[in-house]
């Protein structure tokens, strides 16, 4: 399979030609040398920065890729690690062959981002992407221990719901800052020539999830610095906060409020006003005007729907289980309700503003509502959970997939 013409790092999300990638020399026994790219990456000291083996470029005076190794211009031994010139952190080989998937998941404050990244990551890997005839792995060891230390460990063994994510601005070391970055592997069908029965070939998809706090949306400046993943992306998840929205807060108890909550409402910034942020971030960094419409789809998801779901409509097919990954297809009769339904629940409740930051910049979007830990697993006072069992958690996602051609449609 050829490379790829240019590739977008999913460590750093710089955008380079396949022809720019670096090599890293592997032989223990060469020498380190200072490495300022990772020492930058890493927020490090540049007065120390860190050691690493030597990297540079391979010799290919014609090919306009890469070629499959290279030789360490220091010890002369043959290496295969291939890193990006912007971080030098590794690329994944999905990087160079498959297609970049980089899904960025956005919304204010408290919105439950860490619970969705925490539980639709375990879904993806032991239920979605085996539904669909694929799989799904971690790109690294790295990769699975933070995912442990930040999600799965308190997620799923302590029973506890996540703190909240913390400012990169007041915790610039924070691990969870770093990508959390995964194969995912689905195959694909296709009619070889000459011959009636059709073949299948594996796509390999680079999929990249970064915990981005809701203060880090709150400042255009911020947002350039720390977020130029959203630049890059496939789709976004907007996440919208229920408890934002004071028609909700009327219908609802103050005890389920506070439970799912852990800041005040009137403080965080609002969903609209974070909207309008990252469009014209998008904007800014493509040039493209306003009178053109973003084609990035959108995919805005009520949250903590565990929290609202006794103020639905009985009847509602939002309240129904998720029929997605049971037909191994994105079903459009479902999604068609759903968006109907999360949509006509907005303006019965006048989020009128949103709605028209989302039609004014986009060309492309659609209304979801799910609940990361599920029906009736609101946390507890004491930040006590039972085991997520997340309610429609797979749709805006599986929507993205089908909206990129990953996965296929039925009706």
């Amino acid at each position: 399979m050829a490379f790829k013409k240019t590739f977008i790092c999913p460590y750093c999300f710089s955008q380079h030609k396949i022809r720019e990638a670096e090599f890293r020399c592997t032989n223990k026994r060469c020498k380190d040398f200072d490495d300022i790219e990772m020492t930058i990456y890493e927020n490090g000291d540049l007065n120390k920065p860190l050691k690493g083996k030597k990297t540079f470029k391979a010799d290919s005076k014609i090919s306009i890729t890469l070629p499959k190794y290279a030789f360490c211009p220091e010890c002369e031994k043959k290496t295969f690690k291939v890193v990006c010139p912007s971080c030098h952190n590794a690329l994944p080989e999905a990087t160079l062959f498959g297609r970049d998937m980089i899904i960025s998941i956005v919304g204010s404050r408290d919105t439950g981002k860490s619970h969705f990244i925490g539980v639709i990551i375990k879904e993806l890997i032991e239920r979605i992407s085996i539904k669909f005839g694929g799989n799904m792995v971690a790109n690294d060891d790295d990769t699975i221990k933070r995912y442990e230390t930040f999600f799965g460990r308190k997620l799923y063994t302590d029973l506890q719901k996540l703190d909240l994510t913390v400012s990169s601005e007041r915790s610039v070391n924070n691990g969870a800052y770093k990508p959390l970055i995964y194969i995912l592997n689905f195959p694909h069908k296709f009619s070889l020539p000459f011959f009636n029965n059709p073949g299948k070939e594996i796509n390999s998809f680079t999929f990249v999830f970064f915990d981005t706090a809701g203060e880090d949306l709150n400042s255009e400046d911020t947002m350039s610095t720390l977020n130029k993943y959203i630049c890059n992306s496939s789709g976004i998840i907007f996440l919208l906060d229920p408890m934002q929205i004071s028609a909700v807060r009327n219908q609802l108890k103050t005890e389920s409020i506070s439970r799912s909550s852990s800041v005040n409402w009137e403080s965080t910034a609002r969903s609209d006003d974070i909207m309008a942020r990252v469009s014209r971030l998008i904007r800014n960094n493509n040039n493209l005007p306003s009178k053109l419409k973003i084609d990035i789809p959108v995919a805005a998801v009520f949250s903590k729907f565990d929290a609202i779901y006794s103020i639905i409509p009985e009847g509602s097919t939002v309240l129904e289980t998720s029929p997605h990954c049971a037909n191994k297809s994105f079903v459009l009769s479902d999604w068609h309700n759903v968006n109907q339904e999360v949509q006509g629940l907005l303006k019965e409740w006048g989020a009128d503003s949103f709605m028209s930051q989302l039609e004014i910049n986009y060309s492309n979007y659609s209304y979801f509502a799910v609940s990361s830990l599920g029906l009736d697993n609101n946390p507890r006072e004491d930040g006590g959970i039972e085991r997520p069992r997340p309610h429609r958690i797979e749709d805006p996602l599986l929507w993205l997939l089908m909206e990129n051609k990953v996965i296929e449609s039925s009706k």
